[in-house]
């Protein structure tokens, strides 16, 4: 990956992120022209970003952590390298993080997704307090088909469409066996 490869994926993922852009319909691509690039007083940036081993993972990690992340911090931030260890170490041992994190669920299944009162739904909750990550909740989500009755419930609340938006940008990048996770729910929740 050359610099103006790594600044139109910079650009791809904060866009997908951001907004309306869909980095999967469009693969990626973006309006960006290297005249564009060029004129640009942060591309060395991109030079040391372009060098990574991986420049999209380190990317979506970091994206993901905090979407409002400038590639001054992402290319030589110290926690953004920590949070993209951490993103590796998540997506390598996927199915044993979201075994573990389902304990910090309600073992009635079912009640972790009902919204009471407009008040956020348990799963949320247990999201926001930091007891489960956002790739378990996106695979509870994937699997559940939650978002759109949350959409309808929570049509107003300020945090959910950040982190229900952030749940359908980011769920279209975790690669998981559903029928694997869907044991994995059986084993270890019960449903009424």
């Amino acid at each position: 990956m050359n610099s103006f490869d790594a600044y139109r994926t910079y650009l791809a993922l904060k866009q997908h992120f951001s907004s309306d852009y869909d980095y999967f319909k469009y693969q990626g691509k973006v309006n960006a022209t290297i005249s564009s690039f060029q004129n640009r007083r942060d591309r060395f940036f991109f030079d040391k970003l372009a060098k990574h081993n991986d420049p999209i993972g380190f990317l979506l990690s970091n994206i993901v952590n905090n979407p409002t992340a400038y590639i001054r911090e992402l290319a030589y931030g110290e926690n953004e390298k920590t949070i993209y260890k951490k993103w590796l170490k998540t997506k390598e041992s996927l199915s044993y993080i979201f075994t573990t994190e389902l304990a910090a669920l309600d073992p009635d299944f079912n009640s972790n997704f009902v919204c009471k009162s407009n008040d956020h739904p348990p799963l949320l909750k247990t999201y926001l307090r930091g007891k489960i990550s956002i790739e378990t909740l996106c695979i509870l989500c994937d699997l559940t088909g939650c978002l759109k009755h949350w959409g309808k419930q929570l049509e107003e609340d300020i945090v959910y469409k950040d982190v229900g938006l952030l749940v359908r940008k980011y769920s279209p990048f975790l690669q998981f066996d559903k029928e694997k996770f869907k044991k994995i729910i059986r084993s270890k929740m019960k449903e009424t």
